[in-house]
C-alpha cells in the first residue's frame, strides 16, 4: 500500500485545477469547516453541501460554476446515491472534506464512492486544529454536547455473531468506549487504538488518561495500540495487520475524522465487518484555528464492480 497523503500546500494547484466537484458539510461556527468552500467558491468551482437531519433525512445545497444552485432533501440510504449519480459524480474528479462532514456521512459518502457511485479520482481533505475550546471539569476536553443511541451507521449494518473482535477508535472522551463496550454482546477480543496527534502529542496523553479506567474495569489483558491521528492510510494498515481475513469484526470509530473513514474503507474490503457509532451532537465551536492541512488521494482503495 502506497501511503498518499500529502500537505495541502504541495498540492494545492493540481487540486485547482483538476477536482470537478467538492463534497463538503455546510460551513459552521469552526474556521476549518468553511475553509475549502470558501476557496471553491471563490474559484467558481462546483459544490455540493450536505447535512444530515436526523437519522434518515439528508439535506443538499449543490452550487454549480454559473453561481446558481440547487436545493433539495432525500433519504439518506435510498436517494442519496441517486442524487449523486443525477449530478454526474461518477464522471468527476472529487474532493470529500471531512472536516466539514459529520462521521456518519463521511462513511456512508465512503462506502458510495468506492462501490456504488465511483468518480474517476477520488480525494478527501482534512484539517488539524490549533486547539480545541472547551475544557470539561476533569481532564481533558468536552467535543459533544449529547451522545445518542449506540446503533450501526448506515449501510454497515451486520448480525451479531457468536464470536467477533471489537476495535475501538478512541478520542478524548472515555465514556463512549463505556458505552459501546456495555452495547455490545459478547466479544473475544478487544483492540483499542488510540490517535496520536503529530503536532500535539499532549492530546495523546489525554485520551490514555480518560480510557485507562474503562479498560481495566474490563479485567483483561489488551493491549492499546496508537496511530496518528491524521492518517488515513496508517489506520487501514493497522487494522489490515491486527485483523485476519476470517474474523467477525465490529469498529466503533470513536476518534478522528480520519480514522472514521479508514474504517469505512476496511469495512467495504472486509465483509463481515459491521460499523458502530454512538451518533454524538458533537459542539458547533469544539475547534479552533487552523494547523495542519492534509490531502489523501484515495482512488486506489476504490472497489471496481
Amino acid at each position: 500500500m502506497i501511503k498518499e497523503e500529502y500537505n495541502f500546500s504541495d498540492i494545492d494547484d493540481y487540486l485547482y485545477n483538476n477536482i470537478d466537484i467538492l463534497i463538503a458539510g455546510f460551513p459552521g461556527c469552526e474556521e476549518r469547516s468553511k475553509f475549502f468552500s470558501d476557496l471553491w467558491n471563490k474559484k467558481n468551482k462546483e459544490i455540493l453541501y450536505l447535512k444530515v437531519d436526523g437519522s434518515e433525512k439528508v439535506i443538499l445545497r449543490y452550487l454549480k460554476k454559473d453561481g446558481t444552485e440547487i436545493n433539495d432533501q432525500c433519504d439518506l440510504c435510498v436517494e442519496l446515491q441517486t442524487r449523486l449519480r443525477f449530478l454526474g459524480v461518477s464522471e468527476k474528479n472529487v474532493l470529500l472534506d471531512i472536516s466539514s462532514l459529520d462521521n456518519v456521512l463521511i462513511m456512508f459518502l465512503t462506502k458510495q464512492l468506492l462501490t456504488k457511485v465511483i468518480p474517476k479520482l477520488l480525494f478527501a481533505s482534512y484539517i488539524r486544529p490549533q486547539k480545541y475550546s472547551s475544557e470539561s471539569e476533569n481532564m481533558g476536553y468536552k467535543l459533544c454536547q449529547q451522545i445518542g443511541a449506540i446503533n450501526a451507521v448506515p449501510g454497515f449494518a451486520k448480525r451479531e455473531a457468536e464470536k467477533q473482535t471489537l476495535c475501538a477508535f478512541l478520542g478524548f472522551e472515555g465514556v463512549r468506549l463505556k458505552g459501546i463496550l456495555e452495547t455490545v454482546q459478547g466479544f473475544d477480543k478487544l483492540i483499542p487504538i488510540v490517535a496520536f496527534p503529530s503536532g500535539s502529542p499532549q492530546w495523546y496523553n489525554i485520551t490514555m488518561w480518560n480510557i485507562m479506567d474503562v479498560l481495566q474495569s474490563e479485567g483483561k489483558n489488551t493491549s492499546v495500540y496508537k496511530c496518528y491521528s491524521e492518517s488515513i492510510f496508517d489506520a487501514v494498515k493497522l487494522l489490515e495487520k491486527t485483523i485476519t481475513s476470517d474474523e467477525t469484526v465490529i469498529l466503533a470509530p470513536l476518534g478522528t475524522r480520519p480514522h472514521s473513514l479508514a474504517c469505512a474503507i476496511f469495512a467495504c474490503k472486509h465483509k463481515r465487518t459491521r460499523i458502530l457509532y454512538d451518533f454524538v451532537v458533537e459542539n458547533d465551536d469544539r475547534a479552533i484555528g487552523i494547523a495542519e492541512i492534509k490531502i489523501y488521494h484515495l482512488s486506489s482503495f476504490i472497489i471496481e464492480q
